[in-house]
């Protein structure tokens, strides 16, 4: 299994180096600017549709010049007692005209979006850029409580040759953090926390979604919605209540398909891929029904896997309904099928797709419950336990907190890249399974269902979580868990 390429022995930027090299949404370069004062969010009550962001997006396809030509619409609701009298948007894909951060990820080619043609409510405003991947919008009157606002936009997305998730390889080209994304406004203010490339800085907030994509003739689309299956040149796509909306547009990808519960399972690969197709299609509808029985109902129809080595960072990593994959990896055995990549990935559809939280702010309570889950499901399902793996990485953490007072639960920004993992994923792993000895396998996934049901489609925060076990349990659980990631005593 991938995370025995660590060695103990080595020194802690070794040991921190193979870990990080294992997963490919770990990636290993500091963000070039610091990050703001970021404010502890509460959690959000759910929203009935109507009463949440709403995108309309119409969406053209140029592959001969790497560009996306498109029109979007964003219905804003403010739910807050204070009334906005500005709305910001993250322009992500304006970090690939000028990178920042290492060579390794550096785009062969420079990529951006441009904005043009914003209107509020129908009448045009001048649109800032704060930073170049952060706009604000001014409104002419203020938005007060239970009022909403109809914004409109035109925007040109030049797309990056090997970019960081946003990319295009041969005939295909893959959307993710696209299109101008509304900034999450919470108790803490507007959060807009800059970009890195040291984990995931994509903060944001449930919504609806209606997305038409116009290709040229051939392609196929694959996204967090439905997708329709066909090779019509105009698809439109309509998903409720997801974070975020990814797409990949291609003519080179094939699918297989198999069913977990009342949910498709896709998987699709690239014609030399083909060997890992069926262990990693049945692993994948295993992954989904474990977690699904453990942990609550996936509440979405359709579920795609997509496997690909196309750029640095591209495969592995999570979605809604879409994740990324290595097709295989190298083990102890050799190489075999990247089954506990899907597995983590698919993991992430409970923790992070239907129960947010800030990933900047807070980023071990998604990475963390997924690594214990994936821990979990390859222990229980493939009969790979990891257990003396866990506890040589706890010591180690110990070490990497006595030497320089990291904790698990600092921002994303504090971690030096080389422990991020160490600290994000791998010791809350191995915290859950110490629950587990001390209050029983049952007891703690009764805490995860409890807390998955009482923060579907919500915004959840550490001292959330630390409260549900709580109750739960029945027991006081604060220590232990301060112990384990505060390293209290």
């Amino acid at each position: 299994m991938k995370h025995r390429l660590f060695s103990f022995g080595i020194s802690l930027v070794m040991v921190a180096m193979a870990f990080a090299s294992t997963y490919n949404h770990i990636e290993q370069e500091k963000p070039a600017t610091s990050a703001p004062a970021i404010h502890k969010p509460k959690a959000t009550e759910t929203p009935e549709s109507g009463s949440r962001p709403s995108y309309r997006i119409d969406a053209t396809y140029h592959p001969e010049r790497d560009e996306v030509t498109a029109k979007m619409e964003v219905t804003v609701p403010n739910r807050q007692r204070e009334a906005w009298r500005e709305i910001y948007f993250h322009l992500y894909p304006n970090v690939f005209r000028k990178w920042k951060y290492g060579e390794e990820s550096k785009p062969s080619k420079p990529g951006h979006i441009q904005v043009h043609q914003v209107k509020v409510n129908g009448q045009p405003v001048k649109e800032k850029l704060v930073r170049d991947e952060i706009m604000k919008v001014p409104l002419r009157e203020p938005l007060t409580q239970g009022r909403s606002a109809r914004i409109t936009m035109d925007f040109t997305l030049r797309l990056p040759h090997g970019g960081t998730r946003l990319n295009t390889f041969k005939q295909t080209a893959f959307l993710a953090q696209w299109y101008p994304m509304m900034a999450v406004k919470d108790r803490g203010g507007w959060q807009v926390e800059p970009y890195t490339t040291v984990g995931d800085p994509f903060y944001s907030e449930i919504s609806d979604f209606t997305v038409t994509f116009r290709m040229p003739k051939g392609y196929r689309l694959i996204s967090t919605g439905r997708n329709a299956d066909t090779t019509s040149s105009v698809v439109t796509v309509k998903q409720d209540r997801v974070r975020d909306f990814v797409a990949v547009l291609t003519k080179d990808y094939r699918k297989q398909s198999a069913k977990s519960g009342r949910t498709d399972v896709n998987l699709w690969y690239l014609p030399d891929m083909e060997r890992s197709v069926k262990p990693l299609l049945e692993a994948a509808v295993q992954s989904m029904d474990f977690f699904g029985e453990i942990y609550g109902a996936y509440p979405y129809d359709e579920v795609d896997v997509v496997l690909g080595e196309t750029g640095f960072g591209i495969a592995g990593m999570e979605y809604p309904g879409l994740i990324t994959s290595i097709p295989t990896m190298a083990t102890e055995k050799g190489i075999q099928p990247a089954v506990s990549v899907v597995a983590h990935e698919l993991a992430h559809q409970w923790w992070y797709g239907v129960v947010g939280n800030n990933q900047a702010k807070e980023p071990w309570l998604d990475e963390g419950l997924t690594t214990f889950s994936e821990f979990l499901f390859m222990k229980e399902k493939m009969k790979s336990d990891e257990q003396e793996f866990l506890r040589r990485a706890t010591q180690k953490t110990n070490e990497i907190h006595q030497a320089a007072g990291i904790t698990c639960v600092d921002t994303l920004y504090s971690y030096p890249d080389m422990v991020y993992g160490l600290m994000v994923y791998i010791r809350p792993a191995a915290m859950m399974f110490e629950l587990m000895d001390e209050i029983g396998r049952e007891n703690v996934l009764k805490i995860m269902r409890t807390y998955y049901e009482q923060y579907q489609f919500k915004t959840a925060t550490t001292q959330d979580f630390i409260r549900v076990a709580n109750r739960t349990a029945g027991k006081e659980l604060t220590p232990f868990f301060h112990k384990w990631l505060y390293f209290g005593k």
